[in-house]
């Protein structure tokens, strides 16, 4: 009984040291990757490090294709202060150079240990040389001229923070990628348009560039292919978006000319589309679906009788009215040079309830003044209030002519002015 316990202990020891080589994180299937805790002794990293001076240099002396990865987690708009905020789980940048290939294989030929062959037959029966063998802080080694510094940057972003620190993955085959994880990316979105809110579609672009203009360019990886593949399919439900939904989001390379069409200098880039359509359902039970009760309400007070207390009723669905601005106003969109749906939609239902005021005092002056009654107008005999009667009548239609007018003119103001 004790031998096989002990079995089982070494068992479960030996799967968790190899989990400390190969840890496979899983979500969608372009998520899934292996990462390697310095899968070639320390000593070979190290050598192949100081042999590596690829950076030395501040331009490409021959043309590199730069293959692009980009996985978006998270977008948040913060309306408050014009901030449109992007979380990136990963950002990697990879080519692959022939010298380190060089400078790999001769390290390790040189290295007749038994783990530098365990290793070789592991890469062996891997069937692949896409294997991590060594890591590197990044912003240590181009700092240190070790890698070329592709001077990389998110174009008209107002901040950008790191989480992580990035680093630079070496692989068995030659590759090199630069390494990027939990990224803030900062952008100004004052230049959103708020005219349709709450019902409002936001459209932006990014751009990831470099500064180096000649012999670079940008592709997309596989990797992102396939993850772009998975985030359509999901109908990118897999990007967090608080209080928007993401209808599109297209990346893809770049290269602009600086100048003219056919000149040497270009800034190679990689652009990204969104767009975005506000979830405004809860907006709407929560503030337009109680405004338009209290306008149908108020409107409907004209054909309460003057005698059955009509002007504390009007005047307490204006206050309603009032508080219901205030809440909705509150921690929403700034404030723009130009008026809204929800504020035309606000404008509105007070022009309703002040023409239904105002009608209410004309006719308690008309019952007062030119009838000479008072509350006692509820006993008058009919014929003796025709004109009381007309004059509601006319009420009614004007009333109803001034909210239809008021509601269309807002597209005209709004759309067309």
């Amino acid at each position: 009984m004790k031998k096989k316990i002990i079995i089982l202990f070494f068992l479960i020891l030996l799967v968790s040291i190899s989990k400390t080589f190969s840890i496979e994180v899983t979500s969608l299937e372009a998520e899934k990757r292996l990462e390697f805790s310095e899968f070639f002794p320390k000593k070979i990293c190290n050598k192949i490090y100081e042999e590596s001076f690829f950076g030395k240099e501040n331009k490409l002396s021959e043309e590199v294709e730069l293959k692009a990865y980009f996985n978006l987690k998270r977008l948040n708009v913060d309306e408050a202060n014009s901030n449109l905020l992007l979380y990136f789980d990963q950002r990697s940048y990879n080519y692959k150079d022939p010298k380190l290939g060089i400078i790999i294989f001769n390290n390790i030929s040189d290295d007749f240990s038994d783990e530098v062959a365990s290793l070789n037959k592991k890469i062996k029966d891997a069937g692949t040389q896409k294997i991590v063998v060594c890591e590197y802080d990044l912003e240590k080694s181009l700092s240190e001229g070790k890698f070329f510094d592709f001077k990389i940057i998110f174009d008209n972003a107002t901040k950008v923070e790191t989480n992580v620190p990035p680093k630079i993955l070496i692989y068995f085959d030659g590759t090199i990628e630069y390494l990027y994880f939990n990224e803030k990316v900062e952008y100004n979105a004052s230049k959103f348009n708020y005219k349709k809110y709450p019902f409002d579609v936001q459209n932006f672009k990014i751009s990831v560039s470099s500064q180096i203009s000649e012999n670079l360019s940008f592709r997309m990886s596989d990797k992102f292919k396939l993850l772009n593949a998975d985030i359509k399919k999901l109908e990118f439900s897999n990007i967090s978006s608080p209080g928007w939904t993401i209808k599109q989001y297209n990346t893809y390379p770049v290269l602009d000319y600086l100048g003219y069409v056919y000149s040497d200098y270009a800034k190679p880039s990689v652009k990204s589309e969104i767009t975005i359509h506000r979830n405004s359902i809860i907006f709407v039970f929560k503030f337009i679906m109680p405004i338009v009760m209290i306008i149908m309400l108020t409107y409907f007070t004209i054909f309460l009788p003057f005698e059955f207390d009509r002007t504390s009723v009007c005047i307490t669905l204006v206050l309603a009215l009032v508080a219901f601005n205030l809440v909705a106003a509150s921690s929403k969109i700034p404030d723009m040079p130009y008026l809204n749906i929800f504020d035309w939609f606000i404008f509105t239902a007070y022009v309703n309830a002040i023409s239904v005021l105002t009608l209410t005092f004309i006719e308690a002056i008309y019952i007062g003044h030119f009838m000479g009654y008072g509350r006692d107008i509820f006993k008058v005999p009919l014929d003796k209030k025709t004109g009381l009667i007309k004059f509601r009548k006319i009420s009614w239609i004007i009333l109803l002519m001034i909210l239809i007018v008021s509601a269309s003119a807002g597209y005209w103001v709004i759309f067309l002015g």
